[in-house]
């Protein structure tokens, strides 16, 4: 870890965390937090363990189709001790490195397979945000209740990122369009990057053409990220906060890929400040007679709630990573 590198992004988090809290109501944003329902709070747990749960079985396809046969049990583990790792220590990639390390010990195999199965993971959970967004933000136009101009930014934004996973997918995936590039970066003399770029094909050959199973992957990808959007609606209701379904897959995504850019530790920071912008808007929900809150703090509270009711969660994959096996027969647990 880069220690000076770390204090900034520290300052960075205590600054957006700061402003969140006093430009919107320290007092009510912990009133609403400490009123919030708990049996929807329990909920929204659930809804998050379940995707962990299916997360993990999507990671169990992709390393399946290259091969490896790391079952299903080490497969969770390792995926909840990620987890864990990616959201209590600094670092954005650690519980990833920890991932290919379980199963390179574990089956003896490549760093590099399962390198590219994990990667693929993420790129494709990445994919499945930001599908459900453009989505949703379709519907929105067609609703006509948001701002144009904010529309527009939003599906400017979105579509940006959409575009950017589509030409990460397509040289990876697609045989056709890897030739070309290949073709393209020997005619330009790069052939360090072109042995660079043959060196990742040759990791992620077990998924290319197959686009049925790919396609099955892609639907449990969905699957995954609709339940982590559920989190954050039904911490909306245990918050007693009234929001348009939609409204949540266009604005959630944003807040997922604010979530890993390097300016963050753990979670908190940028994606908490994006948060309480976005619920804070016009006509984005409306709040119960009678609440403590008001927009501004409702709009806080909802960025907090469900990055909580994550954390706490995750703290089960913390006894993984610190009672996980040491053998190799971690990895064939069914």
């Amino acid at each position: 870890m880069h220690k000076p590198w770390f204090w900034v992004r520290l300052l960075i988090v205590a600054a957006v965390l700061y402003w969140v809290v006093a430009h919107n109501g320290r007092e009510r944003i912990a009133q609403a937090l400490l009123g919030a329902d708990p049996k929807w709070a329990f909920a929204a747990a659930v809804c998050f363990f379940l995707s962990i749960v299916a997360g993990a079985y999507q990671w169990h396809l992709l390393l399946k189709f290259q091969g490896i046969e790391y079952g299903f049990g080490g497969c969770f583990r390792s995926y909840y001790a990620g987890l864990f790792l990616n959201n209590f220590l600094p670092g954005t990639v650690g519980g990833d490195a920890l991932r290919v390390w379980d199963v390179h010990r574990s089956e003896a195999t490549g760093v590099g397979r399962a390198a590219a199965a994990t990667f693929l993971d993420r790129l494709l959970g990445f994919s499945a945000l930001a599908f459900f967004s453009l989505l949703a933000l379709a519907y929105e136009f067609h609703r006509n209740e948001l701002p144009a101009d904010l529309l527009r930014h939003l599906l400017w934004s979105v579509g940006s990122v959409s575009l950017a996973f589509l030409l990460l997918l397509l040289p990876l995936l697609s045989r056709r369009t890897s030739k070309v590039l290949h073709a393209i970066i020997r005619a330009l003399g790069f052939q360090k990057l072109d042995a660079a770029y043959a060196k990742a094909q040759d990791s992620l050959v077990a998924y290319k053409a197959r686009w049925g199973n790919m396609g099955s992957v892609f639907v449990l990808a969905c699957v995954v990220q609709f339940l982590r959007v559920g989190v954050h609606a039904l911490s909306a209701w245990a918050l007693h906060l009234s929001l348009a379904p939609t409204l949540f897959f266009s604005f959630v995504p944003l807040i997922a890929l604010a979530a890993v850019l390097p300016l963050n530790v753990g979670g908190w920071g940028l994606p908490q400040g994006l948060g309480a912008y976005l619920y804070a808007l016009p006509g984005v929900f409306s709040i119960s007679a009678g609440s403590v809150l008001d927009v501004r703090s409702a709009a806080a509270a909802l960025t907090f709630l469900p990055t909580a009711i994550g954390m706490v969660v995750m703290l089960g994959g913390g006894f993984y990573f610190v009672f996980r096996p040491s053998s190799s027969a971690q990895g064939r647990a069914a």
